[in-house]
């Protein structure tokens, strides 16, 4: 609440400056409130629309300072912000991103900007680029759950271990055979407030008794479902020796044949280990967990076998400013891979494609390395919508990754998948229903 009264003062502290009335004077960057006046297409700037909000603090905020006794902050009379929204921005007017399409005059709504994109036009007219655009109510939900009477039931009501997706985290897809088979990992979510449950199917594996298995709270391990011709089976635990009971894990490499896996293991205060992991035939026992030699690094993992016969490996090396991704091509030592792929913002999740294409992440931008280029992986839409550790089938034709549920606290993250369209991806399809050729 603090945090909310302070942007209402910067705002109204930076409309009472004087300053030149037709030149932008740069501001701190800040969460801007109020209510939308109007929304229009930007003449000379395809897919670009301005939204004019009329700022202040929501109403349904004010009503929660009044009832705790707190002074309402008031900002500038007749303030007017000029949100720029882009094809770069996420917008959010329920629990999953959309587009701005979903947004009407007078709506209440929240606006996250772009780093250094806000400024001040005379005393009436603050500007800002819109990296985020929320109705206020997905905002509070996000954000400032406490100040709710009742949290939605769909932020924990999917709790069905038949299914892939739930109110938890599901991350990490690994298809095979054609997207008919899946690799995932899985766990659950902390409680809204604290009296509530942890959100999420409780699968196998996941208890220890009557409460939740050292890892399943905030960590995650490997699961495994297959479709069966009519619908996809219930997710099963990938049995791992070895594993330290608070240790999270994710397969994020398997052969065709299910018999040799590459393993991320994370627990807090140590580092993260790329492991491998083999056994004889598809229905055997996984042997004893192995660090990689190849994985050259004191802290590794989201690892990947490719090129011929497998010999290849790319890699996560992970240190105290970020992380980057590194390559060691068969019978040679591992290097970090180039500067147009390592920057200095964080590199993870690499899965190499049909054609030898590099699919990876970084920060919350899925990116593909193809023709000496990085461009970012989109789905279809005017606005972006969200999606990482992206994993194509062998043959190229679906692309298999994650979308974000926008809870409080942490992300929800679901499992989806997504058709080859020409160049591009078509619309995506959350993984439950999905129904393999």
């Amino acid at each position: 609440m603090r945090k909310l009264i302070l942007t209402a003062l910067v705002l109204g502290l930076a409309a009472c400056g004087g300053q030149n009335a037709s030149t932008p004077v740069p501001q701190p960057d800040t969460v801007v409130f109020g209510r939308v006046a109007e929304i229009h297409q930007v003449a000379d700037t395809p897919g670009a629309w301005d939204v004019d909000v009329r700022t202040g603090l929501p109403e349904t905020l004010q009503t929660v300072m009044r009832k705790e006794g707190k002074p309402i902050p008031e900002l500038e009379k007749d303030l007017t912000t000029r949100v720029r929204v882009t094809a770069d921005t996420v917008c959010v007017s329920g629990l999953r991103p959309g587009t701005l399409a979903s947004f009407r005059q007078g709506q209440e709504v929240a606006v996250v900007p772009q780093p250094g994109t806000c400024a001040m036009v005379g005393t009436k007219l603050f500007l800002a680029t819109a990296a985020e655009l929320y109705t206020f109510s997905a905002y509070q939900l996000r954000y400032l759950p406490r100040t709710l009477e009742q949290v939605p039931d769909e932020v924990s009501d999917r709790a069905d271990p038949s299914r892939v997706n739930s109110s938890g985290v599901e991350r990490t897809p690994l298809p095979l055979d054609g997207g008919r088979v899946l690799y995932f990992s899985a766990g659950l979510l902390p409680p809204v407030g604290p009296q509530g449950a942890p959100r999420g199917a409780v699968r196998k594996g996941m208890r220890q008794g009557e409460a939740p298995a050292p890892w399943a709270l905030g960590g995650y391990r490997p699961y495994r479902t297959a479709w069966n011709g009519k619908a996809w089976g219930e997710p099963t635990p990938v049995e791992l020796p070895g594993l330290a009971p608070a240790a999270s894990a994710r397969i994020t490499w398997m052969d065709e044949a299910e018999t040799d896996c590459l393993v991320s293991v994370e627990q807090a205060g140590a580092p993260n280990r790329l492991m491998r992991s083999r056994r004889g035939t598809a229905r055997a026992p996984w042997g004893a967990l192995e660090p990689v030699e190849q994985a050259a690094g004191e802290s590794v993992g989201d690892g990947q076998f490719f090129g011929k016969a497998d010999g290849s490996l790319v890699w996560t090396v992970y240190g105290a400013s970020g992380s980057d991704l590194w390559l060691a091509p068969a019978g040679k030592a591992g290097q970090p891979l180039e500067p147009r792929i390592n920057t200095l913002g964080p590199e993870w999740a690499p899965r190499v494609g049909p054609g030898t294409v590099l699919y990876f992440c970084r920060a919350d931008r899925q990116l593909l390395f193809a023709g000496g280029v990085v461009r970012e992986v989109r789905l279809p839409g005017p606005q972006r919508l969200p999606l990482l550790e992206a994993a194509p089938t062998a043959d190229g034709e679906w692309l298999f990754f994650t979308v974000p549920l926008y809870t409080p606290g942490q992300p929800d993250t679901d499992v989806a998948v997504a058709p080859r369209d020409g160049k591009g991806w078509g619309a995506p399809v959350l993984l439950d229903d999905w129904r393999p050729e």
